[in-house]
């Protein structure tokens, strides 16, 4: 399988459109959920992004979630392995290219919280919102078919953002 090349893209106001399409069609399958956030830089207006929307659900419970999780498949996801041990499903839409990744996280999980933290902080910080743009095209030019590499560049400048925003928010 041929990698798929990392794309940075400047933002497009079809992403929210995509997001609320993809929330609806998730709404009427997932009666058990609490609520749907669209998350990560396709949610930041003027950001530029690997064109990937990401939808975070937040449930009750993740063992309750698991038993009816299935129904996403009918909309064409896949689940993937837990690889980040956050406690959490991870499932990916591709269609021609991977569009959507859905995060399910159970109510009270922290990374709720920082999710939204950290797209409520870029919003109202563009001048980190810039730095950050620059750093994943530079990344995306260095490590073209390298994710792993392209993430671990990220990793450090995220981090520092999660912690500013949680500062921030309080």
């Amino acid at each position: 399988m041929m990698k798929k090349q990392i794309e940075i893209v400047p933002y497009r106001t079809s992403w929210e459109d995509d997001f609320q399409t993809e929330k609806k069609a998730i709404e009427i399958l997932l009666p058990e959920k609490v609520a749907i956030y669209h998350i990560g830089s396709t949610s930041i207006p003027n950001m530029f992004a690997d064109p990937i929307i990401d939808l975070m659900i937040v449930v009750k419970s993740l063992n309750q979630f698991d038993e009816y999780g299935d129904v996403l498949k009918t909309l064409g996801y896949e689940q993937m392995g837990d690889h980040s041990n956050q406690n959490r499903r991870f499932f990916i839409k591709c269609e021609d290219n991977c569009s959507f990744h859905i995060h399910v996280f159970a109510e009270g999980n922290n990374a709720i919280e920082r999710n939204i933290a950290f797209r409520e902080y870029m919003i109202a910080h563009t001048d980190q919102a810039m730095e950050y743009i620059k750093l994943k095209t530079e990344l995306a030019k260095k490590f073209p078919k390298n994710k792993k590499e392209y993430k671990k560049g990220r990793k450090e400048f995220l981090e520092e953002i999660d912690k500013k925003a949680e500062k921030w928010k309080n």
